[in-house]
């Protein structure tokens, strides 16, 4: 009866402990470590199997013999070679047998009531030469419940052995004990130091009392309780008879949790430190492309200031050229040059119209020169900031000390894709290349004279209105002509407000043409760089959001193994 209700508590026990197994497995999968993942399935699994008592230890210190007389059977091999290659788990059955369960493990089967709820796994040594051993001996260990190190009387100091047993009580959080065998062939004293020694080493590694068992198998076939055998069977059957083989197999689950909880609180206080260098990355980089564009805005507010300038001179020159023709000599003197010279260029139309065309192409020159040295600058600023920023994204690699999960590969892969869109931006034919000298100073200046232009249209007009002459006829012709400067003469101060007037347009549609080829331009391909940057913006936005949905599921999972009791 109270069997039954030992096993009725270890079941319902048994079913809330594979529930938190199994939200471990859940939370390796979203953390992307598919090998935690499949450890925490094998945990789930081990929760299922009966208590394993794991004996390990090097070759030769008499693991098979301590098992044989523990279960008074010859069930695993004696041999003067390391002949134990494979696992072999042994259990209760009513017909003895042995059956291959893969490549490394081997079912043997015994009738033998020190089985009860318990399964023996022999294991190859630790140090065996025969390769693999220790590969599948530590591949066992985490399904361990108990773990029985055995260690030679006349030397418990092997170096390979408490290597493996940091592996199984520290990595692993197994409980542990010790055997000391063939003690048949070790001195009194021998014993006393030994086992001193053994104390102190656990007692370092944080057994204050560790549980310690003197074996002769070859003294335990005849006498088991002078062999030391009889008290290691003695401890199995208070563990299984009180229920304490139940509440241990539990709790070493649940430590093994616990366990690979940690590897997780690791890998994810990583990703937290990675993210943290990320967000202060992400920060630098938009504070240096607000930076970067303030910088190509200056440069473009000198481009424009100059080429203003060098407007404004040349028109000035213009004006004054112009105000000079409109004198009444000077349009009398170009009115008679032109009846005495008909054909030539030295009448007052031709004259503004050379004047203007002088205007155009002093100022074209000159812009075309300003523009190609501002726009270079302009250029070198935007392309080399660009650079800048993605010299500093490549800089931003992985750890490589930190294992691949989901967050990591996420986080490689929004870098690869912002440096590819930055380094598109950059290529040949890109959308900087919109920046170059040649487009912007592609422009033609002359398209801003358009009004002053016209206003020269305005001045022939006005001649050949107030010319009134017969060209043909002397008298009447120098007549003419001197109406034709005398009109123009009192019309000079309107003339030359309108003159001014359409100048000053035309300074402003060049401002207007600067702003579109270069100012505005400068700031669409600084929303086109920062369009490039935010997929690591909301990469890092996003990790921020997983990792602290991660960790506090990793926290609840945590406390609720904490809390669970396995008795």
């Amino acid at each position: 009866m109270a069997s039954a209700l030992l096993e009725s508590r270890f079941l319902a026990r048994r079913t809330e402990l594979s529930g938190l197994v199994g939200r471990l497995g859940e939370l390796a999968a979203r953390c992307g470590r598919s090998d935690l993942e499949a450890v925490a399935a094998e945990l789930a699994q081990h929760a299922l199997e009966p208590f394993f008592l794991v004996v390990v230890g090097e070759v030769k210190t008499g693991k098979s013999s301590l098992i044989n007389a523990l279960l008074d059977a010859e069930v695993t091999a004696v041999a003067p070679d390391p002949c134990t290659d494979r696992i072999r788990v042994i259990t209760r059955a009513a017909e003895p047998g042995e059956t291959d369960a893969g490549a490394l493990l081997t079912r043997v089967t015994l009738d033998n009531p020190i089985l009860d709820g318990l399964a023996i796994v022999d294991t190859p040594g630790v140090d065996s030469i025969i390769d693999r051993h220790q590969e599948i001996t530590e591949r066992f260990i985490p399904r361990a419940d108990l773990v029985l190190f055995v260690f030679s009387a006349l030397n418990p100091y092997s170096r390979a052995a408490w290597d493996f047993h940091d592996l199984a009580a520290e990595a692993w959080r197994r409980n542990v004990a010790f055997a000391l065998t063939q003690a048949d062939l070790a001195t009194a004293e021998q014993i006393a130091v030994n086992t001193a020694r053994l104390r102190e080493l656990a007692g370092q590694r944080g057994m204050a009392d560790p549980t310690i068992f003197l074996v002769s198998s070859t003294v335990s076939r005849t006498d088991p309780a002078a062999g030391g055998i009889e008290a290691l069977r003695r401890h199995i059957r208070e563990l299984t008879a009180s229920g304490g083989h139940f509440a241990a197999k539990l709790d070493a689950t649940r430590r093994s949790a616990l366990r690979l909880l940690a590897d997780l609180a690791t890998g994810l206080e990583a990703r937290s430190r990675e993210l943290a260098a990320d967000t202060a990355e992400a920060a630098r980089i938009a504070k240096r492309l607000e930076a970067a564009r303030l910088a190509a805005g200056r440069e473009a507010e000198v481009l424009r200031t100059r080429v203003e300038a060098a407007y404004a001179r040349l028109s000035g020159e213009f004006e004054a050229a112009f105000a000079r023709e409109l004198t009444f000599t000077g349009m009398l003197g170009r009115s008679l040059a032109g009846l005495w010279r008909r054909g030539s260029q030295a009448g007052p139309a031709e004259r503004l119209k050379q004047l203007g065309e002088t205007f155009a192409a002093d100022l074209e020159r000159e812009v075309e020169s300003i523009a190609r040295q501002g726009a270079q600058h302009v250029f070198e600023s935007v392309t080399g900031s660009a650079q800048l920023l993605l010299d500093e994204l490549r800089r931003q690699r992985r750890d490589e000390e930190l294992p691949a999960d989901a967050l990591g590969e996420q986080r490689q892969r929004v870098l690869s894709e912002v440096a590819a869109g930055v380094e598109a931006l950059l290529a040949d034919g890109g959308p900087l290349s919109g920046l170059d000298p040649g487009s912007v100073t592609g422009m033609d200046p002359k398209a801003a004279l358009g009004g002053a232009l016209v206003v020269l249209g305005t001045i022939f007009a006005v001649a050949v209105k107030s010319t009134v002459i017969d060209v043909t006829g002397g008298v009447v012709a120098a007549l003419g002509a001197l109406l034709a400067g005398s009109a123009l003469f009192w019309q000079r101060p309107r003339v030359l407000a309108e003159l001014r007037r359409r100048l000053a347009g035309g300074g402003e549609r060049l401002r207007r043409e600067l702003d579109e080829r270069l100012a505005a331009r400068v700031d669409r391909i600084f929303r086109e760089l920062t369009t490039r940057f935010e997929p690591f913006f909301d990469d890092v936005a996003d990790r921020r959001r997983s990792l602290e949905a991660l960790t506090a599921r990793r926290d609840a999972l945590e406390a609720a193994l904490a809390a669970f009791d396995p008795a």
